[in-house]
């Protein structure tokens, strides 16, 4: 598992918790950011090559970001059912990032 992965999950469990008003956003947020602008720095700094970056379940991926907007469409016209629909898509993109992605070297 990618330690840049759980940063990046980290911001998005974070964004929920500060749409849904829910306690604990502040700290989810500022150290996942933490977490992710470090590894993603190191990242940079170490890259050996260009790398190539095939999706894995990209269903899966598409499918949660299709439910988050329309949670927040959901939410910005005060509709019933948006926390649930911004809960089940912002909680299925976060661990979208936490399953490993196979990662390869590009041929130069």
């Amino acid at each position: 598992m990618y330690i840049r992965s759980i940063g990046i999950a980290g911001l998005i469990l974070g964004l929920l918790f500060k749409t849904l008003h829910w306690p604990g956003a502040n700290i989810i947020l500022q150290s996942s950011a933490l977490l992710a602008a470090i590894t993603t720095t190191l990242l940079l700094v170490q890259k050996p090559g260009p790398w190539n970056i095939r999706i894995q379940h990209p269903i899966w991926i598409f499918g949660s970001v299709a439910v988050v907007l329309t949670g927040v469409i959901f939410k910005t016209m005060h509709w019933p059912g948006a926390n649930i629909e911004l809960l089940l898509g912002m909680t299925s993109c976060a661990v979208w990032f936490l399953v490993p992605q196979t990662r390869t070297l590009a041929n130069a």
